[in-house]
């Protein structure tokens, strides 16, 4: 036999559920699209001007090119991170 209490109880943690990934998908969005500049690049990893044009030349970050400005996307840079990740070994 069920209950009214724990029958609205369950949908309300199943209506919840679904908005939190709702949520979550949007916030991805929205961080997949923030951009840096090269200053704001460098500082970040503490390089040189130098070095982030090697890399770009490299093709280790994709970039975006404006007139004289140069702009990294945020997953972009994660992207980067990823593929250069080497695990720690004891």
């Amino acid at each position: 036999m069920s209950h009214p209490f724990q029958d609205s109880l369950n949908n309300i943690e199943k209506r919840l559920e679904e908005l939190t990934k709702l949520v979550s998908k949007k916030q991805e969005k929205v961080f997949d699209k923030v951009i840096i500049d090269n200053d704001e690049f460098q500082r970040l990893f503490k390089i040189s001007p130098g070095t982030a044009a090697n890399w770009r030349e490299k093709g280790l970050i994709a970039y975006s090119q404006i007139n004289n400005k140069i702009v990294y996307k945020i997953q972009d840079i994660n992207t980067m991170l990823d593929n250069n990740y080497r695990p720690f070994k004891k």
